[in-house]
């Protein structure tokens, strides 16, 4: 009985990894890789929009034809217009712009949360999950109505008085900022609040105690 018992235990812990391999197999690295022969293929006016097409009835003679086909073209064509360079660096530094927004904003409210009382904290935390149940492409067009040039946003600000005349929102590094850290700010809030949330509060205490001010 404790036989059978254990290798039921070690069936089900095997079962408890490879799950979560086999979901990283099929949902990224097959696609990865599908992007990889994309990359590698040549454009064609035909369905699939591309080759070369591996024929498997061919056996390996269709392999190695479709592993022939494949070149490197498509990088050049990269390395030869400097828009490319130029996109990419562009997309570096609103991916470090939006990053450094998103920490000055992120990390006060982690912190607020982890020092809320237990009782609070599981309801702060269900505040900042909740934008994950309403579908990603409703919220983003709801930002594209509020950012609307006679919409909320600019009514709000004419309003307090800080401007006089609409400004276009839209199609705009700033309206880029605007989603790209509303899109992501669970995901610097929640890891923060993880990893305060088990800091030990006497090490303030400590750190008071011995000079530190309170910033």
């Amino acid at each position: 009985m404790t036989d059978s018992r254990t290798t039921f235990e070690s069936r089900g812990a095997r079962l408890m990894v490879r799950v979560p391999f086999l979901w990283l197999v099929v949902f990224f690295l097959i696609p990865f890789l599908i992007v990889i022969k994309i990359s590698l293929s040549q454009t064609a006016i035909a369905m699939p929009p591309y080759v070369p097409v591996l024929d498997r009835a061919a056996g390996w003679a269709g392999i190695r034809e479709f592993v022939a086909g494949l070149g490197l073209d498509n990088f050049a064509i990269l390395l030869s217009d400097d828009i490319y360079a130029l996109s990419y660096l562009k997309s570096l530094w609103v991916a470090a712009v939006s990053t450094a927004i998103l920490l000055v904003i992120g990390y006060p409210i982690a912190y607020a949360m982890a020092r809320a009382p237990r009782w609070l904290q599981s309801v702060l935390v269900m505040l900042v999950v909740l934008p994950f149940w309403t579908s990603f492409l409703i919220r983003v067009y709801a930002w594209i109505n509020i950012l609307q040039t006679d919409w909320l946003l600019n009514r709000a600000l004419r309003a307090v008085g800080l401007i006089e005349v609409p400004v276009a929102w839209l199609a705009s590094d700033t309206a880029i900022y605007i989603g790209i850290v509303y899109s992501y700010l669970p995901f610097m809030v929640l890891p923060l609040y993880a990893t305060l949330e088990k800091q030990d509060e006497t090490l303030l205490v400590t750190a008071s105690d011995l000079g530190a001010p309170r910033w």
